[in-house]
């Protein structure tokens, strides 16, 4: 099995975390309800691409 390679630029990785953000009503919360493990399967989603475009972009989240 071979792995695919995905190349994205800063700015693909800029623009993929506002289309992530845009799903949601505040990071904050969403964070938040995630320490307290209140969220949903689709803001957990959310939350776990938002936390890998952060790693990729260098950012601390």
């Amino acid at each position: 099995m071979t792995a695919e390679v995905v190349t994205m630029s800063r700015e693909d990785l800029q623009q993929r975390r506002r289309e992530l953000l845009a799903r949601i009503p505040d990071e904050r919360v969403l964070r938040q309800r995630a320490r307290e493990h209140a969220i949903t399967p689709d803001e957990r989603d959310v939350l776990i691409e938002l936390e890998e475009v952060d790693f990729l972009l260098g950012d601390d989240g």
